[in-house]
């Protein structure tokens, strides 16, 4: 049976069969869509590169029996807003969507699951405004930090792809990498899946987050002051054979002061989709314990 709410801010319903709520709210220059699922301590979950608020379908389910969780689609994904502005992009106006969109909610402090792309607002508000932060989860981030060089190569591919033909060629390449390939590998339907969560993103949405966020950001071995200075817990997750993630993932563990490293075995780089129940017995551990 679906349940029907009504969200004020929109001033219309919205329904949803699962018991949580979809809706979306104003952050800064754009509108951001967002869903809420169960009640208790808030986690904020972040998604990477061409994947959207979708694809923690699975770790909503594992907790939101105690939690608020909390996915939203970032800038240039999924539902919400995308630009066609180049300069509406970087990793500063992600990590600034962050801390607006908790304002914008009233969450005074939450714990917060970065993956990949989303680790770096994950990083920014722990090391920035660390009385915000409850626990941080860093999953499978950092991917090519070490080779700064290969992976603006790629996202240059990538756009190139973009613009001169469009989805097609842009999705086969992509599910070739190692970002996505242990995944789409898994079979025919693993496949699909991965590529309609590439295509749910706006086009522009995702050159210029190519372009602007993955081919500008700083790498995590020039922000070693940054790491040392963060005090929260902290639990660094990558897949056993993510190997784009092997050495950022090392780097932050023993950088960061406390911090834990788990290694998710039999994974690549999308961990919580090609293990989620071993990545969500993980993460449900260490934000209750």
């Amino acid at each position: 049976m679906a349940v029907l709410f009504r969200f004020r801010t929109l001033g219309t319903f919205r329904t949803t069969r699962d018991g949580g709520i979809v809706t979306s709210i104003a952050v800064g220059d754009i509108r951001i869509d967002y869903r809420s699922f169960g009640q208790g301590e808030p986690v904020v979950l972040l998604h990477g590169l061409a994947c959207g608020k979708r694809r923690w379908l699975h770790q909503v389910r594992a907790l939101s029996d105690r939690c608020r969780v909390i996915a939203y689609d970032q800038r240039g994904h999924g539902l919400t807003d995308a630009p066609d502005d180049p300069n509406r992009y970087s990793g500063t106006h992600l990590s600034r969507d962050l801390v607006g969109f908790l304002d914008a909610l009233g969450l005074d402090k939450v714990s917060v699951v970065g993956f990949s792309m989303g680790g770096g607002p994950a990083l920014a508000l722990a090391a920035n405004m660390p009385q915000r932060v409850s626990r941080l989860v860093l999953a499978d981030v950092g991917a090519g930090a070490d080779d700064g060089w290969k992976i603006q190569w790629l996202a240059q591919r990538w756009i190139g792809f973009a613009k001169r033909e469009g989805f097609d060629a842009l999705v086969a390449d992509m599910l070739r990498s190692e970002l996505f390939k242990t995944y789409a590998n898994r079979g025919p339907r693993y496949r699909r899946h991965m590529a309609g969560l590439i295509r749910a993103t706006p086009l522009a949405g995702l050159r210029h987050s190519l372009s602007e966020v993955l081919g500008k950001r700083k790498s995590l071995f020039r922000s070693i002051a940054t790491l040392k200075s963060i005090r929260v817990p902290t639990l660094v997750m990558a897949g056993q054979h993510d190997y784009v993630c092997r050495n950022s993932s090392r780097l932050l563990a023993d950088t960061i002061p406390g911090a834990a490293l788990t290694k998710i075995a039999g994974a690549g780089h999308m961990s919580p989709l090609e293990r989620p129940r071993e990545f969500s017995a993980r993460l449900r551990e260490f934000l209750h314990s």
